[in-house]
């Protein structure tokens, strides 16, 4: 099993962004709390164990993280996935928890073999809940009373088990084909990188934020497509957490791992995982992995001078200021033929009149009006007589309509473009024989603001 697909847009970079403007702002009191929490899972890195109790601020149910507290006294916040810890609303019932991890709160195990089921009771007929991974590594919580296991008529040695996988399954396992050890003797329960502090492209690669290669090409074209952009989406090597992310528009992907280890010059396999990366050069990546039905799969990534979320407020505002200058030059233009629009503050729009546009460009019931924007892109030299596209958005259609534009003196001038001459948000090819549209400019009294 290379990963598991989970929701969209789980992202735990905008999680700590939200944290830190809601404590600037005093929304919320960083010392508060919503409960404690008994951990699943040692983080090393920041001195908690298995079974510890922490105080919980925070649960994301869209990153999927507790934020909760470490350090002297709980003073470092720290966020962890929400399978990591178990929260109860009080500290006496997150104590009760904890003491369920008695004699086995340091112990942990790694498979043997490849395919070992983990059960919902501890018998061996009992409903397979998870398949573990040869070498995954399980946390053991407790020793249960379960059947025996049988090979043949003989029983086989070990005992039953409830465990937590390293990626959040539950359940019962059998130890018979498990090495269990005590993290306290046997280093740091986290995954381990190979040669790391000595191997500068695997500093590299874990220390530098690494986001879709097609933002890089937006950048390069300044066209920045609001539609396939997003600060949640990326490669994640997960240095600290032992899981590598990989998220997309499409969901995202986990891959658990052991270590990482360096298989050929600026290459690195994930240990536990099909999850290999090559280093291309210091802002690129190739990614690839195969997935739990056998197909293989390459993706690139690249290192940015700026950050995702940068790169779309800037979007923003150049589309609210050309939005900006239609109303300046308005904010309400009238033709004879197809109406009158206004456009309002917010990205509204208000259009009566254009019955002779209906259906042929605009959908029949669509309304009166919507959401305007400038949404696609205009390639060089293909419209030199216009300024961009604007985008129209009935509230009775889910449809957008496209229209080239360009604002003068004069007016508004718009020419119908059809989804077909459209792709990507980049306007392909026009017409043959076009509808072109013009609007003289004045404050009508269509209504609104």
């Amino acid at each position: 099993m290379s990963g598991t697909f989970r929701s969209k847009k789980n992202s735990l970079a905008l999680v700590g962004i939200v944290i830190a403007l809601a404590c600037c702002f005093g929304l919320f009191s960083c010392s508060s709390h919503i409960g404690y929490g008994v951990m699943n899972w040692s983080l090393p890195d920041h001195g908690l164990s298995a079974g510890d109790v922490v105080p919980v601020f925070i649960q994301s149910n869209i990153g999927k993280v507790y934020v909760i507290g470490a350090g002297k006294g709980g003073r470092d916040h720290v966020e962890v996935p929400l399978w990591q810890l178990t929260l109860y609303k009080s500290r006496s019932k997150a104590a009760k928890a904890s003491a369920v991890f008695g004699e086995y709160r340091y112990t942990y195990g790694t498979v043997k073999v490849d395919g070992l089921p983990i059960r919902a009771q501890p018998e061996n007929t009992a409903r397979q809940v998870y398949r573990l991974r040869e070498g995954q590594k399980i946390k053991i919580i407790r020793k249960g009373e379960g059947s025996a296991v049988l090979a043949g008529n003989s029983p086989l040695e070990g005992d039953w088990f409830e465990v937590v996988t390293d990626d959040g399954g539950t359940g019962w396992c059998f130890s018979y084909n498990l090495s269990l050890f005590d993290e306290r003797e046997s280093g740091s329960s986290s995954a381990t990188t190979a040669g790391s502090g000595s191997d500068t492209d695997l500093d590299t690669l874990l220390s530098r934020a690494w986001y879709p290669d097609s933002y890089r090409t937006m950048i390069a074209d300044d066209r920045i497509d609001l539609s396939r952009i997003d600060p949640a989406w990326g490669f994640f090597p997960g240095k600290d957490s032992g899981v590598a992310r990989i998220e997309t528009e499409d969901g995202l992907m986990t891959f658990p791992y052991t270590k990482i280890a360096k298989t050929d010059e600026g290459v690195y396999g994930f240990e536990g995982s099909t999850l290999t990366v090559q280093l291309r050069k210091s802002d690129s990546i190739l990614v690839q992995y195969t997935d739990s039905a056998g197909m293989p799969h390459a993706l690139y990534f690249s290192a940015l001078d700026t950050t995702p979320a940068a790169l779309i407020d800037a979007e923003k505002e150049r589309r609210a200021e050309l939005l900006a200058s239609i109303r300046k030059a308005g904010p309400g233009f009238s033709s004879g033929n197809y109406g009158v629009i206004r456009f309002l503050e917010g990205g509204k729009f208000l259009w009566s009149g254009y019955q002779l546009l209906s259906p042929q460009a605009i959908p029949a019931g669509s309304g009166g009006g919507g959401t305007v924007d400038v949404r696609c892109f205009l390639p060089n030299g293909l419209v030199p007589e216009y300024e961009g596209v604007l985008s129209f958005k009935f509230d009775g259609s889910r449809s957008w309509v496209n229209f080239l534009y360009a604002v003068s003196g004069k007016g508004l001038k718009l020419e119908y473009l059809s989804e077909s001459c459209i792709k990507d948000s980049l306007v392909t090819s026009r017409a043959l024989s076009p509808t072109v549209i013009f609007f003289s400019p004045g404050n009508t009294d269509s209504g609104g603001n």
